[in-house]
């Protein structure tokens, strides 16, 4: 099949090649790099199950998943839909990832569709780190690992580019969480004892407008600040016997903190995994069955009886007055 994991990697892995025969500021070196980042992407879910690949619109697309032939060519998803399944099914590949494999395959989809030259003059600093780092987590998932796919030498220079960057990143929020710090040292005591009962009504108001958000403690001044965060799964839904309602867990991976007591803001979930805040955690969520079962009313109901049944008791009422 040619959805299976291991053709998807193997292509994957040609591409790659073909990447690394070229000067690593070319522009082609981009455009390989963006082949081979897509291609890993629908090994990595054919790695949970091919049916992941399958354009839901035709059911012959879902069979040819199950090793079944269509009579067609099997039509799989399109870039968008399979970085989006990527952030559902692939552990640590976050929604960021997901915009930055949407970005390369943007500028391949200009390469191939347009007069556009879309790699050219790019500075590799600006993409490469963010490409290796969703390498990475694609790699991981499938247990393989760089010196598997771009050879012994390329890989350390993957995984070197990898640890400055996070090195980088570390200093960098070391240094916000100190100046922060440093600002909230300095304020008067009367300023300090005022900040709870400022802060805190902020803080509710803002958590209260987006579900993902909650209340934490602020790693600089330890006072309540607020996170908010990036889905990345949801259990099995389960139905509440009492009143009917569909639930499920949502798995939510912090990329962001709001402190107005010292100001503290970090983005990104190395940011926040840097400043011990990078726990994943979960909120409830509820689904409405209409929805979820994909129930159609108008299958069910005889909409225009019960608006004439309306009509009759409204002017039934009108004519008791």
């Amino acid at each position: 099949m040619d959805w299976s994991a291991e053709s998807l990697y193997n292509k994957a892995k040609v591409f790659a090649v073909r990447a690394l025969d070229e000067s690593i500021e070319s522009a082609l070196f981009g455009f390989w790099m963006s082949l081979t980042l897509e291609m890993l992407a629908r090994a990595a879910l054919a790695h949970i199950h091919p049916a992941l690949l399958a354009d839901p619109r035709e059911p012959d697309n879902i069979q040819y998943a199950f090793g079944v032939i269509p009579k067609g060519v099997p039509k799989s998803i399109q870039a968008k839909a399979l970085f989006a399944r990527c952030s559902v099914f692939v552990p640590g590949f976050t929604d960021k990832m997901s915009g930055h494999c949407l970005i390369m395959a943007d500028r391949r989809n200009s390469e191939l569709h347009s007069g556009a030259a879309a790699f050219e003059g790019i500075d590799n600093s600006k993409w490469l780190p963010s490409t290796y780092e969703v390498l990475e987590v694609l790699l991981n998932h499938m247990h393989r690992d760089f010196t598997d796919l771009l050879g012994e030498g390329h890989a350390k220079f993957a995984a070197k580019m990898l640890e400055d960057r996070r090195n980088t990143m570390k200093r960098d929020v070391q240094e916000k969480i100190a100046a922060a710090k440093k600002y909230f040292g300095n304020l008067s005591s009367q300023s300090k004892a005022e900040l709870p009962e400022k802060a805190g009504p902020a803080i509710t108001k803002w958590v209260k407008e987006n579900r993902l958000r909650r209340n934490c403690t602020c790693p600089a001044c330890t006072l309540p600040a607020g996170m908010s965060g990036e889905t990345v799964g949801r259990t099995p839904v389960r139905i509440n016997e009492e009143d009917g309602t569909i639930q499920r867990e949502v798995r939510v991976l912090p990329n962001v903190l709001m402190c107005p007591s010292c100001g503290l803001d970090l983005k990104g979930y190395q940011e926040m995994n840097e400043a011990g805040l990078g726990t994943i955690y979960t909120i409830e969520e509820e689904e409405d069955p209409i929805e979820f079962f994909g129930i159609v009313p108008e299958e069910h109901v005889d909409i225009e009886s019960l608006l004439r049944d309306y009509a009759a008791d409204q002017y039934a009422d009108y004519r008791n007055e």
